[in-house]
């Protein structure tokens, strides 16, 4: 065999062995690259599954806050859980909304029974007549549900007039299906607004302070210098000449009514508790009568 039959034989091995070689190592990135495709597949469908549970967790979350929102306004809300502890920082709460501070004792009652789903608790304080009032008005129509079992009152004779001292009976209900406390929202409760308050005296021998408006006439200090069938013409302390009809205001009480034939006019003055004509004539010597 010549050199050129040898040379020719071993480059045709050696091409032989890279080809097969080469097939082989294609063959191998073949079946590597096809794994790594079904892979990116698997991992594409993966991410798919991913983001719809992603969307269907915001959705699950935003629809529980919003349950929960609709339970914290709710007109009533049963509570989910109750201690003495839940029931005192409610009341705080309370008193928070009202923009009031009320000093109170407050005590677990003993009249608990191990089979109820309520505790019972006792209250007592002092604070003015409106504010107890108000207080009670809240524990009772605010959302929590809490009934109202007793209530007393009496005058605080220690304090200074219209303060009461009170005592309240009260139950806590709750249930494990409950909504928690923390989350209720504040109920727009209009306040208690008496016209008459039994605890507040009526007569004083001094009278109270009364935020008066300067420009009204105090008649006591004033004198008639002139009257018509309709109006009558005052002189204030100061010299002012004011000019009134039946109806208007004056410090402590308005113009009742003109009398031109006795040349009189009535005054329904309230200065200290308590409602009372006062009369005044027409000036002619220099001194009025009343």
């Amino acid at each position: 065999m010549t050199n050129t039959q040898r040379n020719t034989t071993a480059i045709g091995v050696l091409l032989a062995l890279i080809l097969t070689s080469g097939f082989y190592v294609t063959q191998k990135s073949s079946k590597q690259i096809n794994l790594l495709q079904t892979k990116n597949k698997e991992f594409a469908a993966q991410i798919v599954k991913f983001d719809k549970l992603l969307f269907m967790r915001d959705k699950i979350e935003n629809d529980y806050t919003q349950l929960k929102l609709m339970l914290a306004q709710q007109s009533k809300v049963i509570a989910q859980k109750d201690n003495p502890a839940i029931t005192f920082n409610y009341l705080l709460q309370l008193l928070q909304w009202m923009g009031r501070n009320i000093n109170f004792d407050f005590s677990l009652s003993s009249n608990k029974v191990a089979e109820t789903t309520w505790n019972e608790y006792i209250l007592s304080g002092s604070s003015t007549y409106r504010d107890a009032a108000n207080f009670i008005k809240q524990i009772e129509y605010q959302r929590a549900l809490l009934t109202i079992e007793e209530v007393t009152m009496a005058t605080n004779p220690a304090e200074v007039s219209d303060s009461v001292v009170f005592s309240i009976v009260f139950k806590t209900h709750y249930n494990t299906e409950g909504t928690s406390l923390d989350i209720i929202q504040k109920k727009d409760i209009p306040a208690y607004s008496p016209s008459f308050v039994s605890f507040r005296p009526r007569i004083y021998d001094i009278a109270p302070y009364s935020d008066i408006d300067p420009s009204l006439i105090k008649i006591d200090k004033a004198s008639i210098i002139g009257i018509t069938e309709s109006r009558v013409f005052i002189r204030d302390d100061i010299g002012i000449i004011h000019i009134l009809s039946v109806g208007d205001h004056v410090a402590y009480g308005y113009l009742y009514s003109i009398n031109l034939q006795q040349e009189k006019v009535i005054f329904k003055i309230n200065q200290y508790g308590s409602t009372e004509d006062k009369s005044l004539y027409l000036e002619k010597t220099g001194n009025a009568k009343k």
